[in-house]
């Protein structure tokens, strides 16, 4: 890269999690505050940077295509350069440049002062100090509050790329929600690969203990957790969602799978009956809470009995959604050395099977909310009809029938309903 007369732009790109997405603004914060533009188009971009995911081959099959289509951009113009964090900079390293000869650079996100530096150093009199961040108008926001995990899910490369468990203190995540909302956001998600197993490093403060210092920050309207543990799971934490007026009635509860012996192939460190005391509790705790989980179907081994096991979890439940995938082999986890064995034909037909059955049931459990009131947070309008729409506490999304300005709260009457969204008046 060449400095110029003007302060150099960023691209960001990113794909994956939520965590990810917190990555990505925590790292337009570091470019603005060390005189970079964060949040160009790539055409006027000067650095393209791409925050990846490694948790499923399809998350690395796109991000190598984004640096395949980045290899032209490059070269249309002399001094711009690519660069590459997230977790397949976790897992592979600078293999990366051998593989793809058009990267300049591969940096830990978790640690990107080094990074930042050698922008530094690189341009010189083009960075001028801190850069105001472009004006945004996003109500809701995601702020990490523990990095890592410590499970060991014999599935899952998590562990390997974000590391150990590694908790934020209490003081510092209400710092940070505290200007965020002063930015203009109303809405927050604390997030972590295990964000119930949450604790204070200096204090001990739990999650909960976390949710109400949180709570507390004034001009704050809503704010909600993700991803859950079913083993961490505990009364002080449903207790909060009841409690605390910001705290939304929804809980996020990962299942994977509805046959015990295919947990513990998993070794999720928990069997059905355990699981389902959880939700028990939640809904007798929380009457009105959304409960929704995730699904992996076609792990290795499993039988058609055990997809099965799946099914009957998902009748008996009647979760309000479900996020579910086909398995997929990663290179480093225990699970890669077991044989891959059911078939990409049977996979798809049993993520499908899960997909019918549960629109079925969301649908029915959205049409039972017909005639009742709902608070939903107006978050925009429709591109095409300039509707409102926004999410209710329990986190569906509802277009209404009515005037309302986006960031405003409204309570509104369920008229319509289908499997994926709610319209009220």
């Amino acid at each position: 890269m060449v400095a110029g007369a003007r302060a150099p732009r960023v691209h960001l790109w990113q794909v994956g999690c939520q965590m990810n997405t917190a990555d990505t603004e925590a790292l337009a914060e570091q470019f603005a505050e060390i005189g970079l533009w964060p949040g160009a188009a790539l055409e006027d971009a000067d650095l393209a940077v791409l925050v990846t995911c490694a948790v499923r081959q399809h998350a690395e099959d796109k991000a190598a295509g984004r640096l395949g289509e980045l290899a032209k951009w490059k070269l249309a113009r002399p001094g711009r350069a690519i660069a590459l964090t997230g977790c397949m900079a976790a897992e592979h390293g600078g293999t990366l440049f051998a593989r793809f000869p058009q990267l300049d650079y591969v940096f830990d996100v978790r640690d990107a002062d080094g990074f930042m530096a050698r922008l530094r150093d690189l341009y010189g009199g083009a960075v001028e100090g801190p850069v105001p961040l472009p004006a945004g108008d996003r109500l809701s926001a995601y702020v990490p509050v523990i990095h890592g995990c410590n499970e060991m899910c014999t599935y899952c490369i998590v562990p390997f790329v974000r590391g150990r468990e590694r908790s934020r203190g209490v003081q510092e995540v209400v710092a940070q929600v505290g200007r965020l909302v002063e930015g203009g956001v109303v809405e927050v998600t604390l997030l972590g690969q295990n964000v119930n197993s949450y604790h204070d490093p200096n204090t001990g403060t739990d999650l909960a203990g976390l949710m109400a210092a949180v709570d507390g920050v004034p001009g704050l309207r809503r704010q909600r957790f993700l991803t859950s543990h079913p083993r961490n799971a505990s009364a002080a934490l449903l207790a909060a969602i009841r409690e605390l007026p910001t705290a939304c009635e929804h809980l996020h509860l990962p299942v994977q799978s509805g046959s015990d012996s295919c947990l513990r192939r998993m070794k999720r460190e928990y069997t059905l009956r355990e699981y389902r005391l959880v939700l028990d509790d939640a809904r007798r705790v929380v009457p009105e809470i959304a409960l929704s989980t995730d699904i992996i179907v076609g792990f290795c081994g499993e039988t058609e009995a055990e997809f099965e096991g799946t099914m009957s979890l998902l009748r008996e439940v009647e979760f309000d959604t479900v996020h579910v995938q086909a398995y997929s082999p990663r290179p480093g986890t225990a699970a890669h050395r077991r044989p891959d064995d059911v078939p990409p034909a049977e996979k798809k037909a049993r993520l499908q099977a899960v997909l019918s059955l549960q629109r079925q049931i969301s649908e029915r459990r959205n049409r039972s909310l017909l005639g009742r009131t709902v608070e939903v947070l107006v978050e925009g309008r429709g591109a095409e009809d300039g509707r409102p729409y926004g999410r209710t506490r329990q986190n569906r999304v509802t277009w209404l029938e009515r005037a309302a300005i986006p960031g405003s709260v409204v309570h509104a009457t369920v008229i319509d309903a289908t499997a994926w969204q709610l319209t009220a008046a």
